[in-house]
């Protein structure tokens, strides 16, 4: 989605034909359980009150953690977001105090939510997440927030694009027989994972464009993309 204007690949999802949106891993905006913040309020108050001084960290130009880190900027949460070489890194930097918070993906954050070593804030979705009863969604705190989602990372099935109907039936097929299994579910629901095999087909593709759309433009306008979106033909959101 991001690769164009990073000047990493020319290739986009135009390029393929998709099949069927799987899951997403949530993204969580997490602190140390030794921390001062025990809800996402105390978080957005503290950022507002110490203008570039509150540190997040993330994983790296481009990755997911910085596009949310800069939608906090967007939505004028003058943030210091500090970049780290993966999310693991990103995650120690939190435990070992040299950030106040991170954006961190479920599965790899669990051990350390049962360890009691971390503290979820909030969600970063425009709804609640099943697997985080009470938790709330970081559109409840920052509704100016709701016209870009949905902005989830989800994984998805592509094939190249001209591949021939039949065999994209049959791909198809099997996919969803995947998703419908109950090794699958069960492993779904044990990671925390969100289904998100309702979109098929042309709907995948829609959300990607808003995806590209929105996250080609934020890294643009933050003078960290190559290149401008406009010259891919991607609209503003």
């Amino acid at each position: 989605g991001s690769f164009r204007v990073m000047g990493i690949s020319e290739l986009s999802f135009n390029d393929f034909d998709p099949l069927i949106m799987m899951v997403y891993d949530t993204k969580l905006i997490t602190v140390s359980a030794k921390s001062p913040y025990k809800k996402i309020e105390d978080l957005i108050e503290d950022i507002k009150a110490r203008p570039g001084k509150v540190r997040m960290s993330y994983s790296g130009p481009g990755a997911s953690g910085h596009i949310q880190g800069l939608l906090l900027k967007k939505v004028g949460l003058d943030v210091a977001l500090i970049p780290f070489g993966g999310g693991n890194e990103a995650m120690l930097a939190l435990l070992g105090g040299q950030v106040e918070f991170t954006s961190s993906n479920t599965a790899p954050t669990l051990g350390y939510i049962a360890s009691g070593d971390v503290r979820v804030l909030a969600v970063w979705s425009d709804k609640p997440v099943d697997a985080f009863p009470g938790v709330p969604p970081i559109t409840d705190v920052l509704p100016e927030l709701k016209r870009y989602f949905p902005l989830e990372f989800p994984n998805c099935l592509l094939v190249k694009k001209g591949t021939p109907e039949d065999v994209k039936e049959v791909l198809l097929k099997a996919a969803k027989a995947a998703v419908s299994d109950p090794q699958w579910i069960d492993f779904v629901k044990k990671v925390h994972y969100v289904t998100m095999h309702h979109l098929e087909g042309g709907a995948v593709l829609d959300y990607w464009r808003h995806w590209e759309s929105v996250v080609s433009w934020l890294l643009y306008e933050a003078g960290v993309a190559k290149h401008s979106p406009e010259k891919f033909g991607i609209p503003k959101p």
